[in-house]
């Protein structure tokens, strides 16, 4: 049984059967069996009666899929909502993917925000030796209230369609996370999106993606982009600068505590950090008010920021070494 197409929007944002089967694994003459046999999910149509799937649609044929693969057959999970289908799964993934300390320390970290993709990902044994994925959240919102990774190598976004609006919103929450470096999982897009696009520095990629497909573009963009697995600063000069550690409160009183103890070095650090920061700032302005040297600007300024990020970091071991000495 199938339903027709009203709203255009709908249709945009649907894939054919040929992308379903590649994005979810499951053969097109299995899918057709499915929808007659047990009505798993009801695609819409287009004009020209061709099968379209939307995302919904999408995850809950990932997650039958993968019940499939552990053992049931398509008949007793097919009447199932989408909650026990799940609920099944974390029944038999008891080991799943789960960040590890000492696996972060060697491997590239990536974080996933996005339905399709972080379902995928949940209940994929995907082991690599190069990077690991240290959190998968469904949506925006989950990420910002459930995210404690500090330090995010790789963030990729997962987005059904990417407006022109949408661009800066999502340069936003990449420089809110910290990562290095961005990948853009988009399903449809426009000329004026793109090219506000080819401006940034984000890799981008038009879904579907298979799971292999995205672990040989994540390892594209760390050999690429050069992301160290063994920098013990954790930052790469061709990212963009951290976040600042220290508010300019905090820097002014660590300098005047320095006065009562006979080690001064947090008091230089400090203004060398608040110096720093001035400049950031200073070229931030100048990228702003010089737009032929607007490039050369957005440089200076955020290696100064990875700059100021390393003074963020010797000032932090001084005042841990102190504060053990009982001297802060």
């Amino acid at each position: 049984m199938t339903t027709s197409a009203n709203p255009t929007t709908e249709i945009q944002t649907s894939f054919k059967i040929g992308a379903v089967s590649r994005i979810t694994n499951i053969p097109i003459d299995t899918l057709r069996i499915w929808e007659r046999r047990y009505s798993v999910v009801v695609p819409i149509r287009s004009n020209n009666s061709d099968r379209l799937y939307r995302n919904d649609d999408i995850n809950r044929l990932t997650l039958l899929k993968m019940l499939v693969d552990r053992g049931h057959s398509i008949g007793s999970v097919a009447p199932l909502a989408n909650e026990k289908l799940i609920e099944r799964l974390e029944m038999h993934d008891q080991n799943r993917i789960r960040t590890k300390s000492e696996d972060t320390k060697k491997t590239v970290r990536v974080v996933v925000i996005g339905e399709v993709l972080s379902l995928q990902l949940e209940h994929f044994d995907l082991l690599d030796s190069t990077f690991s994925f240290t959190g998968l959240y469904r949506n925006e919102t989950d990420f910002i209230a459930n995210n404690k990774d500090d330090a995010i190598d790789v963030l990729i976004i997962e987005y059904p369609a990417i407006q022109r609006d949408h661009i800066q919103h999502i340069n936003a929450l990449f420089k809110d996370s910290g990562a290095k470096q961005l990948m853009l999982i988009y399903g449809f897009t426009n000329s004026a999106a793109k090219v506000l696009l080819r401006k940034t520095d984000f890799t981008y990629i038009q879904a579907p993606i298979t799971i292999d497909h995205l672990k040989t573009e994540i390892n594209n963009l760390i050999s690429e982009k050069n992301i160290a697995e063994d920098n013990n600063f954790g930052f790469d000069l061709d990212s963009k600068a951290p976040l600042r550690t220290y508010s300019n409160n905090e820097l002014i009183k660590l300098s005047s505590a320095s006065a009562t103890i006979k080690c001064e070095c947090p008091q230089h650090l400090s203004s060398m950090i608040l110096k720093l920061i001035q400049f950031e700032i200073y070229s931030d302005e100048c990228a702003d008010r010089f737009k032929k040297d607007a490039d050369l600007h957005v440089l200076l300024g955020n290696l100064t920021g990875h700059a100021r990020s390393i003074m963020e970091q010797a000032l932090s071991k001084v005042i841990e070494a102190e504060s053990d000495s009982g001297k802060l």
